[in-house]
């Protein structure tokens, strides 16, 4: 057979794409099924914070959160009253996680929403996943109950089958693995119309909320690695994405271009700073009711205009002229950072619109169904302070720059407990 130039000059292994053979099959050394039989109801339906703990026996993978609102039908009614897209995740004020004996962190509502959509695969799967979260309803709709299913996106899954991480082994821990969801009261995401009268009253508790997880069990324990392998001599290393707790900064009011200063960086790797912008008028902070009469639209994230610039010692890593950072986000992904979402007015209407972030990567692309096994170096920023240039869409005093630092992280297990390596 004769031989081409191409095979002649390019490495790489022969592998046979006409008949399978052991290069090109794979198969499950330990065989395994999966449940979500594990549900657990939440202690509090009215908002504040309820524990989770799950024994350790099994792998754990997918989080999801139920939640259910009651029907507003007679008296009271809704007629002045709307939920926003997407209201399971405004539900949530924050999140925290450990995982037996390992250190404690917590995540916030949007920030576990931007974690989820992300990692989506396409726009459709991100628009599906913001819609399951609790669709828009507004006035009389709400005549039935509305559910909303959450994912908590976490170090230890992959809210998608597209890279898929494996489970978490918690039949490695001696401790429970602990996750605390605080909620807020209810009407803190309820967006009340001007037309909202006394006969509008906003629902103090939950129907119902359940805690579901996705397990994987070995069919065999015997399989078990700690029954294999000497855990106290040696230890599992568990790929995952670190995301540091939310920083919100206050922008300046003006229309012109200023400077934000981000400080507050862990030891390890930064593979990437994930932005999103808002007003903290699209979100009232305290309770709803008939007589504040505002729209809650809190997941309404706008772009910059004009030019982003991040600069770190001296160095421009990302600058994004004339709106381009959806584009290079696509470029380097599988979808552009922008998922369909509606704004609710004080009339109690809505209006299509979207919900944007931007994505400011120091790691190279690396991007298929291993790649969260895969360790691409990030770059340190231990002690270091990274500058934002941007421009604000209008020139208000209330506008908010929200950035989530990721990191490269491995959970290390060993001898019954596990903790971050950065």
């Amino acid at each position: 057979m004769a031989t081409s130039t191409q095979d002649m000059v390019r490495p790489g292994e022969c592998v046979d794409l006409y008949y399978y053979d052991a290069e090109t099959s794979k198969k499950q050394c330990f065989p395994t099924t999966q449940n979500t039989k594990y549900v657990q109801q939440f202690a509090n339906l009215t908002g504040g914070s309820s524990v989770f703990t799950i024994p350790p026996a099994n792998g754990i993978q997918d989080i999801v959160l139920e939640f259910v609102m009651p029907a507003l039908t007679g008296s009271p009614t809704a007629a002045g009253l709307a939920l926003p897209r997407g209201w399971g995740y405004a539900l949530i004020k924050q999140v925290s996680f450990r995982y037996g004996g390992s250190s404690q962190y917590f995540l916030t509502g949007d920030q576990i929403l931007q974690n989820a959509l992300r990692r989506q695969p396409s726009r459709s799967t991100g628009n599906d996943l913001l819609t399951l979260g609790g669709n828009a309803i507004i006035g009389t709709a709400w005549s039935s109950a509305q559910v909303a299913n959450v994912v908590l996106t976490l170090p230890h899954n992959v809210p998608t089958a597209f890279g898929k991480a494996h489970p978490l082994p918690t039949d490695l821990l001696t401790q429970q693995t602990q996750i605390t969801v605080e909620l807020y009261p209810i009407s803190q995401v309820v967006s009340v119309a001007t037309t909202a009268t006394s006969a509008d009253v906003v629902p103090t508790s939950l129907t119902s909320a359940n805690f579901c997880v996705q397990q994987v069990m070995l069919n065999n324990q015997g399989d078990a690695l700690a029954r294999r392998v000497d855990m106290a001599n040696n230890a599992y290393a568990f790929p995952c994405e670190f995301v540091q707790q939310v920083q919100r900064i206050n922008l300046a009011n003006t229309a012109s271009q200023q400077s934000v200063v981000l400080t507050g960086f862990r030891s390890g790797e930064v593979k990437s700073l994930q932005c999103w912008l808002n007003r903290t008028s699209d979100s009232p902070t305290a309770p709803q009711t008939y007589a504040t009469q505002a729209p809650n639209n809190p997941f309404n994230w706008v772009l910059p205009s004009g030019s982003i610039i991040m600069t770190y010692a001296g160095d421009i890593y990302a600058r994004y002229d004339n709106a381009s950072s959806p584009l290079f986000n696509l470029v380097n992904g599988t979808k552009s950072p922008v998922v369909d979402n509606v704004v609710l007015s004080t009339a109690n209407a809505s209006s299509p619109s979207t919900a944007i972030w931007f994505e400011l990567p120091f790691a190279q692309t690396q991007l298929d169904e291993d790649s969260h096994n895969t360790l691409v170096h990030g770059k340190p920023i231990t002690n270091g302070i990274i500058n934002l240039q941007l421009t604000t869409p209008t020139a208000q005093s209330d506008w908010i720059l929200n950035v989530s630092y990721v990191y490269n992280s491995t959970l290390l297990f060993s001898q019954g407990t596990a903790d971050y390596v950065f």
